[in-house]
């Protein structure tokens, strides 16, 4: 997968590691797996996620009330991407801190 070779570089040239010959997401299905359940099920709301949802939620009514139909699609679709672009961001970060553990098991080894 293309995108896990740049997760993994990137990954390199922040932390000067070779997990691009370490690590194989290939042979991680589950690893894929586990981030969607985790992502959908797994889970639990903050007090402080559940307050900003739901400053987040008033604000989007008070907006809605003063959109055109084109405004309204457009900030529809625009929260569409925003949502598409934080879970993108979570995956990442999910995968960086598996590639965290499997660097820092490689390197205790080695001690």
């Amino acid at each position: 997968m293309e995108d896990d070779k740049k997760i993994l570089s990137h990954f390199d040239a922040i932390f000067n590691t070779e997990t691009i010959k370490n690590v194989k997401f290939d042979d991680m299905k589950l690893l894929k797996v586990l981030y969607e359940y985790f992502e959908e099920n797994l889970y639990t709301p903050s007090e402080r996620y559940s307050s900003l949802r739901k400053e987040h939620i008033a604000i989007s009514d008070e907006l809605e009330k003063t959109f055109t139909l084109a405004q309204q699609q457009l900030f529809e679709k625009q929260w569409e991407i925003g949502s598409e672009l934080c879970a993108e961001e979570n995956e990442q970060l999910f995968l960086f801190g598996y590639i965290i553990a499997k660097e820092l098991d490689i390197e205790t080894s080695l001690n």
